[in-house]
């Protein structure tokens, strides 16, 4: 059966033959004195090599800390991107809709709508029918803008709670962090 040597191998059996010494208890001062430089020495090499270890230690772990900041970053930027790209495909999603609804609501209200206004604006205000027919179409394509924008707010929400789920299910670490 093979042995298995450790790092510190040598250190172990300077310490096994230091305590062997001092359990004889029957040395002279010379060779306590001849023991303990040896010991001294083993020590201070020791001491050397664990100084090389912690400097080569401390580098690569600043090493190691400076990639992660790197790869952190580039995955803020990344996110911003997706992020970005979602919000375009959203935008233009969220333009067809309303385009949609504009084109429908036009077609509502020239064939429902208008002649509705017409027919009470020329009853109540006969000079201004006309005037009062156009400030009405003018209000209703004001607030095609900002139903644009709630509709692609709400398609990002839900795009996003989707790449959320997604992300938990395809990778089951990170949901755990």
């Amino acid at each position: 059966m093979t042995r298995r040597v450790t790092i510190y191998q040598k250190e172990l059996e300077s310490l096994k033959q230091s305590k062997e010494f001092l359990e004889q208890g029957n040395f002279s001062r010379d060779e306590a004195s001849d023991e303990l430089k040896r010991l001294i020495a083993n020590y201070e090499e020791l001491l050397d090599q664990t100084k090389i270890i912690t400097r080569i230690s401390d580098r690569l772990q600043g090493k190691l800390n400076l990639t992660n900041d790197k790869l952190n970053d580039k995955n803020e930027e990344l996110q911003r991107t997706i992020d970005d790209l979602l919000k375009a495909r959203m935008g233009k999603k969220a333009t067809y809709i309303v385009l949609i609804f504009a084109i429908a609501l036009f077609i509502i209200t020239e064939a429902f709508v208008e002649p509705q206004i017409e027919s009470y604006a020329s009853l109540h205000f006969a000079r201004n029918a006309m005037l009062i027919s156009l400030l009405f179409k003018g209000f209703i394509a004001i607030l095609i803008k900002p139903l644009e924008t709630l509709i692609e707010r709400a398609l990002v929400k839900r795009a996003r709670r989707r790449q959320v789920s997604t992300r938990k299910t395809t990778n089951p670490l990170k949901s755990m962090a």
